[in-house]
């Protein structure tokens, strides 16, 4: 029987962080500070969660076709054309401190706006509209909620811009796009290819450890799939994909028995929490496709093809998905997950920066979250990371800033192995779609 997941959640205080006291002092903290610290940026990320939903609505408006028949748009193109459109001057302000009337925006895009303003004040058995019609009545206000709406279109808008555009005419690019993000709402996209890159990455700690077995895995920000940025799929619902492919990579590679292995998801966003704890008395059917698009110069390599072909046959009943004719040149496949291999996964609120599980997890699986913080907040989350890895436990995540390797080795949890990985190939880009993945092993035995 798989034991069920505490819910020992504790705060982190001083006492917790022995190793990095002297970086953190030179960071300006110390023993009288950390406490108000640490409640100020524990409200400063449930403030991001909810802009990051906020931020989510707006790309749902901007090209969902299931509440209006008005042409989508790409937000990059519509972030693009808007800010193009304003006067020099007020271009400049706008991008420098995010002040405009909101009589700028485009007529297009108004238009969407005032359809989804109608759409969520209409009932609707779409899981998606559903969701962002409970977050209006809660953000906005029934009488102001078109103003407010509008305002946060500016405030994505601007967002988008500096990214795709400001950044990309940086001095070092990489760096400019890392500042955003670290202020950023914090977002719940998700895809299947980072559950490639966890694939190899668990293949590598089962190349190092062939007699390995885990039982116990933590997965910090599994994320849901509502409404990214790019790539909104409408003929599914909701879904979340990370926890379902560690559980079948562990599984495959026999790193890991279903009878005595405990899963857990855990997630700042209690959206994302109460969907995952959901999923073990109804075990869901996942309609996995690819966030890669197959055209215009863009193949997948034969390796991640491979990985897709296998993709979900140690958890469940995999058929192919009738999405394919919705979404073309997507991989696509569908999922049954098998009643035992639900209850494996459990899952837990939790803010990695500022909170610990008293539980110990032979892996910990980071992907995709780690930008989000400042190099301080970094320091946190990994020494909460290591805290909760038991003795020789193993860490994957795919966050390449240089402070990483040093703070890791301060903790005890230093770098054992990567990995880089290369998803698809782009005719005529200057590198392809790839990303890599990094191991560290906590010391002890």
């Amino acid at each position: 029987m798989v034991p069920q997941a505490g819910t020992a959640v504790r705060r982190i205080t001083w006492d917790d962080v022995g190793p990095l006291r002297a970086r953190l002092q030179a960071a300006g903290l110390s023993n009288a500070s950390f406490l108000p610290f640490v409640e100020r940026v524990h409200a400063s990320n449930l403030r991001r969660v909810h802009e990051g939903d906020l931020d989510h609505l707006l790309f749902y408006a901007l090209q969902s076709t299931h509440f209006t028949k008005l042409p989508p748009i790409e937000p990059a193109l519509s972030a693009k054309a808007f800010v193009a459109s304003l006067p020099e001057v007020d271009r400049d302000r706008f991008l420098r401190e995010g002040i405009l009337p909101t009589t700028s925006i485009p007529a297009p895009e108004r238009a969407r706006l005032d359809a989804m303003v109608r759409a969520l004040g209409q009932p609707s058995d779409d899981p998606r509209l559903t969701y962002f019609r409970d977050l209006a009545s809660t953000s906005f206000g029934a009488a102001d909620r078109e103003a407010k709406l509008a305002r946060e279109y500016m405030r994505v808008m601007r967002f988008v811009y500096r990214k795709e555009f400001v950044a990309a005419r940086a001095a070092r690019p990489d760096e400019a796009v890392a500042d955003l993000y670290r202020t950023r709402g914090l977002s719940t996209d998700t895809e299947v290819e980072a559950g490639y890159l966890v694939y190899l990455g668990l293949g590598i700690v089962k190349a190092l450890s062939p007699e390995r077995q885990v039982r116990r895995v933590l997965i910090v920000g599994p994320g849901l799939d509502l409404a990214p940025r790019t790539s909104l799929v409408e003929a599914v619902p909701p879904q979340s994909y990370q926890p379902w492919a560690v559980i079948d990579a562990l599984l495959a590679l026999g790193l890991a028995d279903g009878r005595d292995l405990e899963v857990v998801g855990a997630d700042i966003n209690p959206r994302v929490v109460d969907y995952l704890r959901r999923t073990a008395a109804h075990p869901p059917t996942l309609h996995i496709v690819s966030g890669v698009q197959e055209s215009n110069g863009v193949a997948f390599t034969s390796d991640y093809r491979d990985y897709f072909d296998r993709l979900g046959a140690a958890i469940g009943d995999v058929s192919k998905d009738d999405v394919t004719s919705v979404e073309t040149h997507r991989l696509a496949r569908t999922i049954q997950i098998r009643p035992e291999v639900a209850r494996v996964l459990h899952a837990e609120p939790l803010d990695i920066v500022t909170e610990r599980l008293d539980q110990a997890f032979d892996v910990i699986i980071a992907t995709n979250i780690l930008p989000y913080f400042d190099d301080t907040e970094l320091m946190l989350a990994l020494d909460n990371i290591a805290a909760m890895l038991a003795p020789g436990g193993v860490f994957l995540h795919n966050e390449a800033r240089p402070i990483l390797a040093d703070v890791t080795n301060a903790i005890g949890l230093p770098f054992v192995q990567s990995r880089h990985v290369i998803i698809a190939t782009v005719r005529g880009a200057p590198a392809p779609l790839g990303d890599s993945v990094w191991i560290h092993r906590r010391g002890g035995t």
